[in-house]
């Protein structure tokens, strides 16, 4: 143990040393000033002001004055952005007290401010990764309590949409039913479930779209800076300050499907060191008609779901307080918490999510210097079942002569029925400084993962002498970034991470990259190195007696009566080459995003995938398989290698208009079915679930955008979406072309399976097959008016062609979606 933590421990050492060395160089530069609208002359209240290259910064007050103190030695550089309005560079010579500058206002990309690609302020065109942007204004224009659906407009992402409210997103092919391949965070704070899945909150988030000020999606390879399930990417949500952004909100939005809205925020400054805020939504609806197959032994046709709920509703809020130090030190609490009910897919079928509660508390420290934050989140699953267990036991039950009650009872007993009361621990250190032109980011982290299942989805029971038989899992990272222009317009960032999972031991995880900035923007080229834990769930799932983890190898009986262990999971480990230019050309009429990436993933972990013969032990716990013929569990192939390119064009003429196209490719040797390398069950035969890319090669969409109508009241967009279309596998789901309209079946060539030496199956039965996914171009148009300073009415229509949407297994085909809202922005005090 000693040796495993050395290097954490030298990590943690130069933390120290870092925040020592400093004492020298805390002397202050005062600088302040006042930030202006170019075209008003007005004081833009809640304006940012940062110190380049560092975390250091301030906003203005109500009258766009400022006051920043920093201990970076002149020259240096100050960063002066607001959104809505372009950024603006100034150099900073000595002291001084009479800064002025005026922002103008600005439609055109390139020009904001971002923190995810590197954890400290930057220009989006001087990212050294992929990133894209959503602002406050696109939040705003949005006319659906759905923020999710403005992931679709996204550079390089991969949208997916499962039903009214259901919405997921992906990057880099791959995906899956339980997909945990992006690093979801809401104001630097992991807001991944806790528990046993660990997946992405999505629509269970606590977060109403009235308090986003921005989200910044990050790609590519990113556990150098955030850990390991930061793989291929992040997405952060950043809320709004409510010293910044203060007054009433109210939002009320309608549509089909019977879907209301209420939603509200109010942020308010109480004095000159205290603010708060305060959200809350109540969102209900109900779901496109969908009525999946179940099949049941015994029975010569398949069932179908039995009572499925398509209504769904979700109540969410959050509390925040913001205290002031001083002008440099803010102590922020927050919490929040959302109850919902809706159709989710698994692996094997759809849950019926009932009463599932998520929930956090955060209490963060933030100087020029220095952030720490230490939150918890908890995850209760309420009276959530699995609706292809249930209706399979209770149609069994009814024929075996139970009576409907007895059925129903036994249908939902545990484990058909799921409990958990699970939680997750994290605390952070971040400190950043500049010596000698370097800029130094060195950081430590914790996280505790404690899920409590009561053996209902994991291996989590009680023993037979009735203790509890709990899971805990344990990560410590420490990470140094250090970035430093070496020549003019040439800067060279490295930063590099280092984690001990209490589980898979250390994982290393650097990335180096060049920025030159030329031609209006800048070039980059990168490699980064990442990992991916197995979920908790991929490591000691049971669910339903016919998924079960690998983490620790799964003891199984064969078709031959031999018992066998699966090799255990390995971290998935990803290294990844990327190139690429990002900037405004053409008299700053058009912006520019290319970007191409090449990967090679070790140990690259697979979506569930059938194994014949009965399941017996997780590891040393046993279990009671539902089939005594085959089971589900994840496996690690050798080597993937996937790459792909992601094109961006923004154009805009004049101050009215906007034209954007969006193309994405990807492609991976993982579909090449005469390489053994891809057989991930080792039954010797690479079938077509294993040689899956999950994604479409090709996907596009085309925007055209108006605003600034009507004296800056009328806006309108219009966007055209393709997708290819593309075969998908998830465990027991399955969308193909080829068998469209009847059960799945994976088809396996005859043979001997070569570590049994028996022969091996010759299909493997799925669930009932809707057809392939993608192959559809749909087209959203949405406009909106501001009537008033304090009212703004806008609609829209997603698919207004009604053509069929299918984007997901087990999900209904998406149709025509309409809604309305109106705005009542109250006492507002921004600008």
């Amino acid at each position: 143990m000693k040796k495993r933590f050395t290097q954490l421990t030298q990590l943690a050492a130069l933390v120290l040393l870092l925040s020592l060395w400093s004492a020298s160089a805390w002397a202050q530069t005062t600088v302040s000033g006042r930030i202006t609208d170019a075209e008003t002359g007005e004081g833009l209240i809640g304006a940012s002001i940062v110190v380049k290259g560092s975390s250091q910064g301030t906003i203005t007050d109500v009258q766009g004055n400022f006051s920043l103190q920093t201990t970076m030695t002149p020259p240096f550089k100050i960063i002066v952005s607001s959104v809505g309005f372009g950024s603006f560079e100034q150099t900073i010579s000595g002291s001084t007290s009479d800064i002025r500058v005026q922002l103008s206002p600005s439609v055109i990309m390139g020009d904001e401010v971002v923190i995810s690609a590197s954890r400290r302020p930057e220009k989006l065109t001087e990212s050294p990764s992929q990133i894209s942007v959503l602002t406050a204004t696109d939040f705003d224009r949005l006319a659906s309590f759905n923020v999710g659906e403005l992931a679709s407009k996204l550079q390089g992402v991969e949208f997916v949409r499962t039903g009214v409210n259901g919405v997921g997103i992906n990057a880099r092919g791959f995906n899956n039913a339980f997909n945990a391949k992006i690093l979801s965070m809401t104001d630097g704070r992991n807001s991944m479930m806790a528990g046993g899945s660990g997946l992405p909150a999505g629509i269970m988030n606590t977060v109403i779209k009235e308090d986003i000020e921005r989200v910044e999606v990050v790609l590519g390879p990113s556990s150098s800076l955030y850990g390991p399930n930061a793989h291929n990417g992040i997405v952060n949500t950043l809320t709004k300050d409510p010293r910044k952004y203060q007054g009433t909100t109210v939002a009320l939005g309608a549509g089909n499907q019977n879907v209301v809205s209420a939603r509200l925020r109010h942020g308010q400054v109480v004095s000159d060191r205290f603010a708060f805020k305060v959200t809350g939504e109540y969102t209900s609806g109900r779901d496109f008609d969908f009525q999946d197959s179940v099949y049941v032994a015994g029975f010569a046709a398949a069932v179908p779901e039995r009572n499925v709920d398509l209504n769904f509703r979700h109540i969410r809020g959050e509390v925040a307080a913001y205290y002031s130090i001083n002008n440099d030190m803010d102590i922020i609490a927050s919490w929040g918490g959302s109850i919902n009910n809706f159709l989710a897919v698994n692996n094997v079928g759809r849950n019926q999510i009932r009463d599932w509660a998520f929930s956090y508390a955060q209490l963060r420290f933030v100087s020029p210097r220095w952030f720490a934050q230490v939150y918890n989140t908890w995850t209760e699953v309420g009276r959530t079942y699995g609706i292809f267990p249930y209706t399979r036991d209770y149609t069994t039950r009814r024929a075996l002569g139970n009576t409907e009650e007895q059925a129903e009872a036994f249908a939902l007993r545990p484990g058909n029925q799921f409990a958990e009361m699970s939680q997750r621990l994290n605390a952070e250190v971040q400190y950043n400084n500049n010596f000698g032109g370097f800029n130094v980011i060195a950081g430590l982290s914790y996280q505790l993962d404690r899920p409590n299942t009561f053996g209902t989805s994991l291996v989590d029971g009680r023993r037979p002498d009735g203790t509890q038989d709990l899971i805990t899992v344990s990560q410590f990272g420490g990470v140094v970034q250090v970035d430093r222009e070496v020549v003019n317009n040439l800067k060279i960032v490295a930063s590099t991470r280092l984690d001990n999972h209490s589980v898979f031991g250390n994982l290393f995880a650097p990335k180096a990259a060049l920025v030159y900035n030329a031609l209006g923007g800048s070039f980059r080229f990168s490699y980064g190195r990442a990992f991916a834990a197995p979920l908790i769930l991929f490591q000691s799932a049971n669910v339903f007696n016919l998924v079960f983890g690998n983490g620790f190898g799964v003891t199984y009986r064969d078709a031959g009566g031999v018992e066998r262990v699966t090799e255990p999971l390995k971290p998935e480990e990803i290294g990844t080459f990327e190139i690429g230019y990002k900037g405004v050309v053409a008299n700053k009429k058009l912006f520019i995003d290319l970007n191409g990436y090449y990967g090679n993933s070790r140990n690259f972990l697979s979506p569930a995938i059938t194994l014949f013969g009965t399941a017996l032990r997780v590891g040393d716990r046993p279990v009671t398989p539902a089939s005594p013929a085959f089971f589900l569990t994840y496996f690690n192939y050798g080597e993937v290698a996937s790459y792909g390119t992601d094109l961006g064009l923004n154009y805009y003429p004049n101050k009215y208009l906007n034209i954007g196209v969006k193309y994405s490719w990807f492609g991976s040797d993982i579909t090449d079915r005469n390489n053994i390398k891809n057989d991930a069950n080792k039954d010797g035969y690479v079938s077509a679930e294993e040689a899956s890319l999950n994604a479409p090669e090709h996907r596009a969409v085309f925007s055209l955008g108006v605003q600034n109508l009507a004296q800056g009241r009328l806006y309108a967009n219009l966007s055209v979406r393709w997708v290819q279309e593309f075969d998908f596998y998830s465990g027991s789901q399955i969308g193909t072309r080829e068998g469209k309209g009847r059960r799945g079946v994976v088809a396996v060539e005859p043979g001997i399976n070569p570590v049994t030496g028996l022969p091996r199956a010759t299909q493997i039965l799925k669930n009932f097959d809707h057809g392939a996914l993608g192959g559809f171009t749909t087209v959203d148009l949405s406009a909106g008016f501001k009537a008033q300073p304090w009212l703004t009415i806008g609609a829209g229509v997603s698919n207004l062609f009604n053509v069929e949407q299918r984007e997901f297994v087990g999900s209904p085909a998406i149709g025509r979606l309409y809604s309305a809202e109106v705005r009542f922005d109250l006492f507002q005090k921004k600008r």
